[in-house]
């Protein structure tokens, strides 16, 4: 890009960042569970119709998704940008650096209170620029919920809502600031039902659910090493009963599995099954298996990996000030004692390694090139924790998604510029998957989550 087209979009950006700024602050005041996200979803497609996008809510049959396009030339590129912006459960705080939340409500733990703005600001500027710049083409915002159960993604990709658009771009807080062309893993989750009998604790029950889905639990962990090498497993009891005195006669057990390639996890996922049912005929109980969903991890694109990065070094590292980290310093003793405080203050381009959490949007690298920014947080603030609420809602959290969102939308006017780029990332896509035909697995919550969300997380459905 010239000099001229960069300002062009740095005038537009700058127009911008004010109201990502508010809305930061708006989407973290509602914090809503993935599906419920109603409030989140209104606050950013009012701040994309008030720039002159057509908006839809509603897509892919997915009450809180949206789509949001300002339309350019026909037959021009289409780029697609992602926002999300659920909340997490549990992750209440108040943007402090000490503990405030009673554990019991949502919170932005994960920072997609910044990500929705961000994201949809990027297309804004980069919408402006092109206008500005006479560059044909379509910027459109997709608007994905329920991104930490890997649904959202998961279920407008299976509705074909991805298949029109030549890139994806997006970004994401993490420990790091810079462009991702690397995978990260793939993941499989699955809610298991165990049924017995309920009855005074001091007289004990045959069908015991409670004491079987521990065992199960066990002897699925036990066979791990061998069985499942290299599988991450995680889970919680999400319903176990209130009292010792009373055994429930429903036991509940979330699980989700993590490996670099997808075929394991799914192999991995069928096995804890067997397992799982194997304990419960021994002890009578009987055991209902609800499929959550599944996910591949990413593709890497060095093609859209080196255009971020391009634009990353245009903008510069996060502008933290003095104030922004005092606070991250005294957050971090917070929430890591004694841990030194560690923040990466440079740009960096990623390609070596995999990264340890798993995104519905991976599925989707597959089929249409997909981009990544990430920016820093320091690593004595732990992702999925209060900590992370707490910046998410304090403004030392703002410099990070302010870079990643100005080189979203500097990539997004570069790929118009060069639709060549585009090209070679898709021939790129196309050498990487090769003739698989790239399929998701249907997730088993699509039906609840369509209809009734809210059981889904009162764990009823």
């Amino acid at each position: 890009m010239d000099r001229s087209e960069v300002d062009a979009l740095g005038s537009a950006w700058a127009k911008v960042a004010p109201h990502m700024v508010r809305l930061f602050r708006d989407l973290w005041a509602c914090p809503e569970l993935p599906g419920m996200e109603y409030q989140s979803v209104a606050i950013l497609t009012e701040f994309l119709k008030a720039h002159g996008f057509l908006v839809e809510v509603g897509i892919g049959g997915v009450p809180t998704a949206f789509l949001a396009r300002k339309a350019g030339a026909a037959g021009a590129p289409r780029i697609g940008i992602l926002a999300e912006y659920d909340a997490l459960p549990s992750l209440d705080n108040a943007a402090l650096a000490r503990r405030t939340g009673t554990g019991r409500l949502p919170g932005h733990g994960c920072g997609h209170n910044h990500i929705g703005p961000a994201n949809s600001g990027a297309a804004i500027a980069a919408a402006m620029a092109a206008e500005a710049l006479s560059l044909p083409g379509e910027i459109c915002v997709i608007g994905c919920p329920a991104e930490e159960i890997c649904w959202g993604k998961i279920a407008l990709q299976e509705a074909g809502v991805f298949d029109g658009f030549d890139v994806l771009l997006t970004s994401h807080g993490d420990y790091q600031n810079g462009s991702l062309s690397r995978p990260c893993h793939a993941m499989a989750s699955g809610e298991f039902v165990f049924r017995g009998d309920s009855a005074h604790a001091g007289m004990g029950v045959l069908r015991n659910a409670l004491k079987t889905a521990e065992e199960a639990m066990a002897a699925f962990i036990a066979a791990l090493p061998d069985r499942f090498p290299q599988i991450n497993e995680k889970h919680v009891f999400r319903s176990a009963g209130i009292m010792p005195g009373v055994m429930p006669d429903e036991v509940r057990l979330w699980c989700s599995l993590r490996h670099r390639e997808l075929g394991p996890v799914m192999e991995a996922y069928r096995g804890m099954e067997r397992i799982f049912r194997e304990v419960a005929v021994g002890t009578g109980v009987e055991v209902e298996e609800k499929f959550v969903s599944a996910c591949r991890g990413y593709l890497a694109n060095d093609v859209l990996g080196k255009v971020l990065d391009d634009s990353l070094r245009i903008v510069g590292a996060p502008k933290w000030s003095a104030a922004d980290i005092a606070f991250m310093q005294d957050l971090s003793q917070a929430a890591s004692p004694g841990k030194p405080f560690d923040l990466h203050r440079d740009i960096t381009y990623f390609t070596d390694g995999i990264d340890y959490y798993a995104q519905d949007d991976g599925d989707a690298s597959w089929i249409v090139p997909l981009g990544r920014v990430n920016w820093a947080y320091p690593t004595g603030v732990p992702i999925h924790n209060w900590a992370w609420t707490a910046l998410s809602g304090h403004a030392a959290g703002d410099a990070g998604p302010l870079m990643a969102s100005e080189a979203l939308a500097l990539a997004a006017v570069d790929l118009l510029i060069h639709p060549d780029k585009i090209a070679q990332a898709q021939a790129e896509l196309a050498a990487r998957v090769g003739p698989q035909q790239i399929r998701v697995i249907p997730p088993g919550i699509t039906q609840i989550m369509q209809t009734n969300p809210l059981a889904f997380w009162e764990a009823r459905w």
